[in-house]
């Protein structure tokens, strides 16, 4: 559509000090979000380190036990709730960032252009009266599985397999292959094999089912619309 085309609705109308707060506020929603991303970050960094010495020293030695791989799982299982937390902050604040973005800076560059949401002042209004995260824990986890971690846990099960077919010799049979992934007495080899196929499979499949961050976008900007519209006030009773 031509710049001519669209209409020209007249501006709403602005308190004193508006662009002032707008400039400040979006200031401040950057560096939160540029401080959660740094946050983000050292937390992925933490577990790739982890992953690669922990697999460097077990293929390393030929005394250590595979469990020690299974247990490197676990740990990034938990780096992987830790940065889902973090997650949860940087979507708040990106969501907050493109709300003013798209409602308030485009429109003051390009007023005929872009048409600004007609109750986006109500949806940032509402959320800084009472802030809260625009996803869930298990959301931002299954984010943060798709994006990152899946292929940690995927390279961490490639050299345990590893580890329990060269270590102490290659195997002369699948029998005395599958009699490796004992833990000892303690569980047999039917239960690691079963619980670790079971672990894998679940964390593929949750990561293939979890939407993409630009779907997710746009759900979470479609539930703050809804949630910040108008409520029906009942006028108050006559005395």
């Amino acid at each position: 559509m031509a710049l001519d085309a669209l209409p020209s609705l007249p501006p709403e109308p602005m308190p004193d000090g508006f662009h002032t707060c707008m400039a400040h506020l979006y200031r401040g929603e950057m560096h939160r979000m540029t401080t959660w991303r740094a946050r983000l970050d050292a937390t992925a960094h933490w577990a790739i380190l982890l992953t690669t010495g922990m697999t460097t020293f077990t293929l390393g030695s030929t005394s250590l036990p595979h469990y020690i791989l299974l247990l490197g799982l676990a740990i990034n299982c938990i780096f992987m709730l830790i940065e889902a937390r973090r997650y949860q902050h940087l979507h708040h604040s990106k969501w907050r960032i493109r709300l003013l973005e798209h409602n308030y800076f485009a429109n003051q560059l390009c007023p005929l252009r872009t048409l600004p949401e007609p109750n986006w002042r109500q949806q940032l209004g509402v959320d800084l009266e009472q802030p809260h995260f625009t996803i869930g824990l298990m959301m931002a986890a299954r984010l943060r599985l798709r994006r990152n971690y899946l292929m940690l846990l995927f390279f961490i099960t490639a050299v345990w397999l590893t580890k329990l077919f060269i270590h102490p010799a290659s195997p002369a049979d699948l029998r005395e292959l599958y009699a490796r992934f004992a833990m000892g007495d303690l569980f047999p080899s039917w239960f690691v094999a079963s619980t670790a196929a079971v672990f894998v499979l679940g964390a593929t499949l949750l990561a293939a089912l979890t939407p993409s961050e630009e779907d997710l976008e746009h759900w979470t900007q479609r539930q703050h619309a809804e949630l910040s519209q108008p409520a029906i006030r009942l006028p108050p009773p006559s005395p």
